[in-house]
């Protein structure tokens, strides 16, 4: 099995850049910590978009089905989003976390146009909150089944039990960051993180 293309690495990198990411990296998938742990607080206590779409437990397979998923890779992209904390917090949230689902589906496609046949983007949030917020209930979950938003829409890490302090700390990615605004005065600003699994290309796969 010939290894990874690291050309193609360095595209999908300068491509989430440009798409807008404010940091990406190439993780090792042995670095992903995966936790039953920290999936359990999606239902205890009680995340109120729990149940509420078909990318959020209890309705995804969980720390089991991600690190199964890990074995058949050797690397992922993670980036991150760089917001102001106040925005975040406000109305305008919504917006931030469909921009995050935006650039990891569009990360997610890029490479499977790479090679990555079995690329897979996991975002933040529920896309329940996200793009359906208007809707009575997540159309995945009604028979026949069809997502609204199959193209921007993927399923939440934390469902997953994905460690995203330490994936961070894997990166070294500075948590604490700060900003100044036109005044001068330093503005809070905080982060949301996307991960992107590659699978081996297809055609190294077959060898």
């Amino acid at each position: 099995m010939r290894g990874i293309d690291y050309k193609h690495l360095q595209e999908l990198l300068q491509g989430a850049r440009l798409v807008g990411a404010t940091e990406a990296a190439i993780v090792a998938a042995k670095d992903i910590v995966v936790e039953d742990e920290l999936a359990e607080r999606c239902r205890l206590p009680r995340c109120e978009n729990y149940g509420l779409s078909m990318s959020c437990p209890p309705h995804v397979g969980g720390p089991a089905a991600m690190r199964k998923q890990l074995e058949a890779c050797e690397q992922a992209l993670f980036f991150r989003i760089d917001v102001p904390s106040a925005m975040l917090y406000s109305s305008e949230s919504r917006e931030i976390f469909q921009l995050l689902h935006e650039i990891a589906a569009g990360i997610e496609r890029a490479a499977v146009r790479l090679g990555f046949d079995q690329a897979k983007a996991f975002a933040g949030d529920s896309c329940k909150r996200i793009f359906c917020f208007d809707q009575p209930e997540c159309q995945a979950l009604a028979a026949p089944g069809k997502c609204r938003h199959p193209q921007s829409a993927r399923p939440s890490m934390s469902g997953f039990g994905i460690n995203v302090e330490r994936l961070l700390q894997s990166v070294g990615w500075d948590i604490g960051i700060g900003d100044r605004s036109m005044s001068g005065e330093s503005e809070k600003n905080t982060f949301v993180c996307g991960l992107v699994l590659l699978k081996h290309l297809q055609q190294n796969e077959q060898e």
